[in-house]
């Protein structure tokens, strides 16, 4: 079951939590503004855990269609 990473570009201030949190999964583009570049490089765990700390809730897990967070 794969796990999906929808970021809110408008949202992220690029405060690096994402990155913290689930490594491998987040890079800041030039624009500092979080990407999702491996969903998997981590457990969903620690996915869901980048985007409920993320203090702007510019990130949303899904998985097999249902919002994790």
């Amino acid at each position: 079951m794969a796990i999906e990473v929808k970021v809110e570009r408008a949202r992220c201030i690029g405060s690096k939590t994402c990155i913290s949190a689930a490594p491998g999964v987040f890079y800041l583009d030039p624009q500092r503004i979080a990407v999702v570049v491996d969903p998997e490089a981590v457990p969903a765990e620690q996915v869901v855990r980048a985007a409920v700390n993320c203090p702007t809730g510019a990130l949303s897990v899904f998985e097999d269609g249902e919002r994790l967070a």
